[in-house]
């Protein structure tokens, strides 16, 4: 069975992990790494109004194999209504 590494990253902590982990391909591989990488944002949030999420599996050839990202931008009434206003500025 291939073996894969993932290596993830917060915004704030660079992983690769030296584990490797048996999966039957690069199918199983990106699952599982979807699957962290809800997972870390769960562990991770909230802590701030603004976090970028990264994961990306290695084949055993150290090649990466499949990579993702998740964006969390979280606005607050204030923070639309700014950015609203500096819209309708740029309009006119």
């Amino acid at each position: 069975m291939p073996k894969y590494r993932f290596t993830t990253d917060d915004g704030k902590t660079f992983v690769r992990h030296d584990d490797t982990v048996d999966l039957p391909g690069e199918q199983a591989a990106a699952d599982e790494a979807q699957r962290g990488l809800a997972d870390l944002a769960q562990a991770k949030l909230p802590d701030g109004t603004h976090a970028v999420f990264r994961v990306a599996v290695e084949d055993e050839a150290d090649e990466v194999v499949y990579q993702a990202s998740l964006e969390f931008k979280g606005e607050t009434r204030e923070d639309m209504r700014l950015a609203r206003r500096k819209n309708e500025r740029k309009q006119h």
